[in-house]
């Protein structure tokens, strides 16, 4: 609950970060029965499973453009704190299983490490007079050719 950032929209529960950040010694008890409860049963609230999906404007775009706004999906605040304990509990194992070239989304990992690794990867092809190769991929507005229902 200490991650929790002040300021943020709820979801569609109306429950506010702050509501739950100075009520964390209330909370935190009620929270954390409320989640065994969900795991035991392997059911959660319908209210969390749904986002309020809102359009924010890019800046400095026209606001006439379909194109100059983003998607922003509001949470429920309790699913967000339940989704950050499953994460940080997933995280270490997941990340010890992935190859050192996927860095997306993986923490402490950037685009320039990546660009070491493919400088280095040249380098030691050159030196052993061997062959490189190298495939790009840019998935540009993949969100929006995602088959969402599939993803439910």
């Amino acid at each position: 609950m200490s991650k929790l950032k002040p300021g943020k929209s709820p979801g569609r529960d109306n429950i506010h970060p702050e509501f739950v950040i100075h009520q964390s010694t209330t909370t935190s008890g009620w929270l954390c029965a409320f989640y065994t409860s969900c795991y035991q049963r392997l059911k959660l609230p319908k209210t969390w499973r749904r986002a309020s999906v809102i359009a924010l404007p890019k800046p400095n775009k026209p606001a006439e453009d379909p194109k100059s706004y983003r998607p922003i999906s509001l949470l429920c605040v309790p699913f967000k704190i339940l989704e950050r304990m499953i994460h940080s509990r997933i995280e270490p194992v997941v990340d010890s299983q992935l190859p050192r070239e996927q860095a997306g989304f993986r923490r402490g990992r950037s685009t320039a490490d990546q660009v070491t690794l493919l400088c280095q990867d040249i380098e030691d092809s050159f030196q052993n007079n061997e062959k490189a190769g190298v495939v790009y991929l840019d998935l540009t507005a993949a969100y929006d050719t995602v088959w969402h229902r599939g993803l439910c």
